[in-house]
């Protein structure tokens, strides 16, 4: 029984070509986007899934104060002063490792590469269960000590056994192979991070981070940055509810009053959600956005099926109404009709998988993701899905053609299709109106990211030249050297230095206060050391007092000196409490360092408020002072008639003065975009889905007429046989008679 009925499927199929192309075009369509969304969520959400101790290790995040205008609501770390008091305080733990990721020139022999490494507690290697080749989890025991990964093995010695083989940094710090391991997979949150990537390649103690670059992770309180993780291990006995509570208390005894009012507490998240922490951070439930619009696409697809799918039944009561004469019953005919719909759709299902085969290799390659179809766990999931669309899609026809009676189906009365007219036109309403939505959504943030981008042409991107790494201690010492260089290139207006560049997501504040020893009534202000050229580099307009200077010296920070000269934005002194920024020129405010003790600025000059991080980020409070041994980059101003040959000679300059260092320089366009990427993606993501939303409701819309247009040719027909009648007996009144054989003759 159930083969006759795909039969008549198949024969149905054949027998309407245009009518079933479109189904099949339409669920394959949908089938392949809802699909590929699924397997797109399940493999981010496989992440780190295949660590022996995945179930009981858990990150600590950063929940930020709404007020602090950072432009994200989270981070995935906490300072990393807070792993050593989280290891004596919580006994019941097995183990607590944190993580930092610095770029360093690195040397193996005669060749020097610059490459991204980790800084680990040894306890990292604890937690993980890293696939060894040589060596052992005591690799990071030592502080010279070190673990890489086959590739670099291969990368840095190609010829010889890295076990024991010496590592230099920055041409300074020496470090011993001690382990290497296999190289991780793609779906583990080390080698996934969705912006500024570092890859899980070297390893090196975290004991080893004050000798190499005078950071103090023990004391640091300050600096957070993303992907900086602090990972805590579980017994089994414990789970992550309890973690929380010991977190909370943890929170509430060791953030003193001015860190709460910026991180306003920290949360626990199970390993497995370390991947998403970039969009957890932003707010953005990306991967459950994927899957809602991959969802509305296959809606819209059935939805499109079971328009036309209506619309053909009422031109087979014919059909319906002999079968029924002949004795079937409405249970076989509504069986028939949804195996018909089963049918269409496990033949789109089938289109969609090998579509799907196709593109996945190609995202892959582009994504860097290793998104396959493992048909042993997707078969129930793909057959689930194939019968609640068939049903979903064919239900409805299948009741509307087999509730007539026989005698009316025989007298055609169901094609005139008045019963279900105004079904239809709720079905093609829910298209467009998804369609519409998915539109709307995407021209809403379409024109917020247009303006994030507009908003960024205050400073000339396309014009800066910016330097990396110009902070190691040789660089460091020729800096003014390096100044002289740049400005003797034509083509070449300003050379500046300074902490961070216009679009870094950086942030870096202190508490500034009028009122000496009171910080409790003070606010964030967003701290920028420049030098005396980043004002007119940057074009950054002084509204009142004058730009600091190499003249003056207490324009330069110095910390034992406890005072310094500053320049503050507009909006600084309104938080200061100055009426105007004339009459803040010469006040005073203070920031508390605790045992550093307090540092007085005296405010020389204000700025118009810029917004240096741009984005989505407010423009805040900012100082602006000069600090030798804190500038990251440099930033160079380049004329209307420079040429590709510029940066040519900056190279060949840059040479001239750090020959034992390759320069790492981009415009600062390169900067902008590295994040604004972000956006521009989401976007056309949207967009994407939208189209193909739109598309699927056309061709629906399409369909409809076509079939409405076949099944109204016997009525034009008639009508204009009628016409024509009309027309002779006209011509044959008024004398004009014609014989199409004879031609005219005269009405006697």
């Amino acid at each position: 029984m159930f083969r006759n009925y795909v039969k008549i499927a198949i024969r149905s199929i054949g027998k309407n070509k245009l009518y079933a192309l479109i189904n099949i075009l339409g669920l394959t369509m949908g089938l392949a986007i809802y699909i590929f969304g699924g397997l797109l969520a399940d493999y981010e959400n496989s992440h780190d899934a295949f660590y022996k101790n995945a179930d009981r290790t858990y990150t600590i995040r950063s929940v930020f104060n709404p007020a602090a205008n950072v432009g994200v609501i989270q981070n995935d770390g906490v300072q990393s002063a807070l792993g050593p008091i989280i290891k004596a305080e919580l006994s019941e733990i097995d183990a607590v490792a944190r993580t930092k990721s610095r770029e360093f020139l690195l040397s193996v022999g005669e060749n020097s590469f610059y490459q991204s490494l980790r800084f680990a507690d040894p306890e990292l290697l604890q937690i993980f269960d890293f696939d060894y080749i040589s060596g052992d989890a005591s690799a990071l025991n030592s502080t010279t000590g070190t673990m890489i990964t086959e590739s670099i093995a291969r990368k840095y010695f190609p010829d010889q056994d890295p076990m024991g083989q010496t590592i230099t940094l920055d041409h300074q710090h020496d470090l011993f192979v001690r382990a290497v391991i296999h190289d991780l997979p793609a779906n583990t949150h080390f080698n996934s991070a969705f912006i500024q990537s570092i890859p899980m390649e070297i390893i090196v103690p975290m004991n080893a981070m004050e000798r190499i670059t005078d950071f103090k992770p023990d004391e640091n309180w300050g600096q957070l940055s993303m992907g900086d993780l602090t990972y805590i291990m579980l017994p089994e006995n414990l789970d992550g509810e309890w973690l929380q509570t010991q977190m909370d208390g943890i929170y509430d005894r060791h953030y003193d009053i001015e860190r709460k009012e910026f991180i306003i507490g920290v949360v626990v998240r199970p390993l497995v959600d370390a991947n998403t922490a970039f969009w957890d951070a932003l707010g953005i439930p990306a991967i459950d956005v994927v899957e809602m619009l991959g969802l509305l696409v296959l809606i819209v697809a059935c939805v499109n099926y079971t328009n036309l799918a209506t619309a053909q039944s009422m031109g087979r009561a014919r059909e319906v109404g002999l079968r029924k004469t002949l004795g079937a019953g409405r249970p076989q005919l509504l069986i028939q009709f949804i195996v018909e719909s089963m049918t269409i759709t496990i033949i789109a299902l089938i289109i969609a998988l090998t579509i799907l085969e196709l593109i996945i290799p190609s995202f892959n390659s582009a994504t860097g993701k290793i998104l396959s179809i493992n048909y042993i766990n997707t078969i129930p999931w793909l057959l689930l899905t194939t019968v609640i669309v068939g049903i979903f899609s064919g239900a409805y026809p299948a009741y509307l053609i087999t509730k007539t009676s026989p005698i009316e189906a025989l007298r055609d009365a169901a094609r005139k299709g008045r019963s279900a007219s105004w079904v239809r036109s709720i079905m093609i309403g829910v298209q467009f109106s998804i369609s519409v939505f998915m539109l709307a959504l995407v021209l809403v943030v379409y024109a917020q990211n247009s303006k994030v981008e507009e908003s960024s042409n205050i400073f000339a991107k396309d014009q800066i030249y910016t330097l990396d790494r110009i902070n190691v201690e040789q660089i460091e010492q020729r800096h003014e050297i390096l100044r002289n260089e740049m400005l003797t290139i034509p083509g070449v207006e300003n050379f500046t230095l300074s902490s961070q560049v216009p679009y870094e997501q950086t942030t870096t504040t202190f508490t500034a206060s009028t009122i000496l020893n009171d910080i409790s009534s003070g606010f964030d202000i967003f701290q920028l050391n420049v030098d005396h050229e980043f004002i007119d580099t940057y074009d950054i307009p002084i509204i009142a007092g004058r730009n600091i200077s190499r003249d003056v010296a207490l324009d330069t920070h110095v910390r034992e000196r406890g005072k310094v000269n500053a320049m503050v934005n507009k909006l600084a002194v309104q938080r200061l409490g100055f009426a105007s920024p004339q009459e803040a020129i010469g006040q005073v405010f203070y920031e508390d360092e605790g045992e550093r003790g307090i540092t007085t600025y005296t405010i020389i000059g204000v700025t118009g408020d810029v917004n240096i991080r741009g984005f989505h980020n407010v423009t805040k409070p900012s100082i602006f002072f000069m600090r030798d041994a804190s500038y990251r980059l440099a930033s160079i101003k380049l004329s209307d008639n420079a040429t590709p040959q510029t940066i040519n000679e900056i190279e060949a300059a840059w040479k001239r003065v750090n020959p034992d260092y390759p320069m790492q320089g981009k415009f600062l366009d390169e900067t902008f975009q590295s994040v604004y990427i972000v956006f521009k993606l989401g976007t056309q993501s949207l967009a994407a889905f939208a189209i193909f939303a739109l598309f699927l409701a056309l061709i629906g819309l399409f369909g409809l007429a076509a079939f409405m247009a076949e099944q109204r040719t016997k009525e034009m027909a008639f009508v204009k046989f009628l016409a024509q009648i009309q027309f002779r007996s006209l011509n044959f009144l008024s004398g004009n008679f014609q014989n199409p054989y004879f031609g005219p003759r005269p009405l006697l």
